[in-house]
């Protein structure tokens, strides 16, 4: 993960090229932090969830592989997008 403007990250896919991601929100579940990111092609956005995962040597994005929290945290993420909150 490369940040190398503000808001956006640079990651690199299983085919070796780099993406530009725009950072669109972070969430903190569970003792764990969520990153929502979205690709900065206009013709093609497409929206990623990763775990952030802080260590001493560098901070990294995770995979989320578990579906029962990855569907969880995607209703978070979607609830404090759009202002609302879980009682409603």
């Amino acid at each position: 993960m490369d940040e190398n403007k503000e808001g956006i990250v640079t990651l690199e896919d299983e085919n070796g090229q780099l993406i530009d991601m725009r950072v669109i929100e972070m969430i903190e579940y569970m003792d764990s932090k969520y990153v929502l990111l979205q690709t900065e092609d206009d013709d093609d956005e497409l929206s990623y969830i990763f775990k952030f995962v802080e260590d001493e040597n560098f901070d990294r994005l995770e995979s989320v592989e578990d579906e029962e929290e990855l569907e969880t945290v995607f209703k978070l993420f979607e609830e404090k997008i759009e202002g609302t909150n879980l009682s409603n």
